[in-house]
């Protein structure tokens, strides 16, 4: 890791938020895996069920909301506090500023991902097979890929404002569009009876969070049955490995270009 991210994260994890989000991820993931003990119990982890699609969206919808929030107010405050320009004067790139940035972040939020995870997995242990073990090891995988892009994103909404308040409240606002608001849209405007699966699918790769839950799906249940009609769509027409590959390649296109995008920014406004 560069000077840059190690000095945030240590920053980020001392933080007041980040031990907040640590223990209160940590604690709802062990309720949700409590609550669904039975279900886990009788369906396992490769099989959708109530209790794998809470687990799947909780772990997409709060590590997110956390990395797009924290990475937005990492870089603002940054630019409040001319520490940014600080840094950019010792002739640092852009791209190495914005790359050890989320760095930082991604470790912050990912270490909140493995109390979680870890936490539940201390309650699985006895209750599933090794084998459905790995597969709560590729949810974690997938979790974390929704982390790093909404990080990256975070990131962009970071360099294009001024205050940290302002950053907060777009990135809040931001992942709610992703999380929530753009399905609930979607579902207003009847696009699913009007378009159809194509369009929908388009929709759901052109949001990241969207994409992760497709690939969490395809990850329970390879077979994309019972995962909901836009997964079984993809599985249908590529086939499931090549409908994961697809989804994992999205996620690092929402990984890599708000990136590019942010070091772009970032570099004309110090001009």
């Amino acid at each position: 890791m560069t000077p840059v991210a190690i000095l945030h994260a240590r920053s980020l994890l001392r933080g007041r938020a980040s031990t907040v989000a640590l223990v209160g991820f940590a604690l709802g993931a062990v309720v949700v895996v409590l609550l669904g003990l039975t279900s886990f119990r009788q369906l396992g982890l490769r099989t959708i069920g109530p209790g794998t699609a809470a687990l799947l969206n909780l772990s997409l919808l709060l590590p997110t909301a956390l990395a797009i929030v924290m990475a937005a107010g990492t870089v603002a405050s940054g630019q409040e506090s001319g520490f940014l320009a600080m840094i950019r004067a010792r002739r640092l790139p852009a791209s190495a500023v914005v790359v050890g940035l989320w760095l930082a972040v991604v470790t912050a939020a990912c270490v909140t991902l493995a109390a979680g995870f870890g936490a539940a997995s201390l309650v699985l242990a006895g209750n599933v097979s090794a084998e459905d073990l790995l597969v709560f090891g590729a949810l974690f995988g997938d979790s974390a890929a929704a982390v790093a892009a909404s990080a990256s994103i975070g990131i962009l909404l970071g360099v294009l404002v001024r205050t940290r308040l302002q950053a907060t409240l777009l990135a809040l606002g931001v992942w709610f569009i992703l999380a929530v608001g753009l399905d609930l849209v979607i579902i207003a405007l009847g696009v699913f009876l009007a378009a159809g699966e194509p369009a929908l699918l388009v929709a759901a790769i052109a949001n990241p969070v969207q994409s992760a839950r497709l690939l969490g799906l395809l990850l329970l249940d390879a077979d994309a049955a019972g995962v909901g009609p836009l997964a079984t769509y993809l599985g249908a027409q590529l086939g499931p490995t090549a409908a994961q590959a697809l989804l994992v390649g999205t996620l690092a296109a929402w990984t890599v270009v708000p990136l590019a995008l942010a070091s772009h920014a970032l570099r004309r406004r110090d001009l």
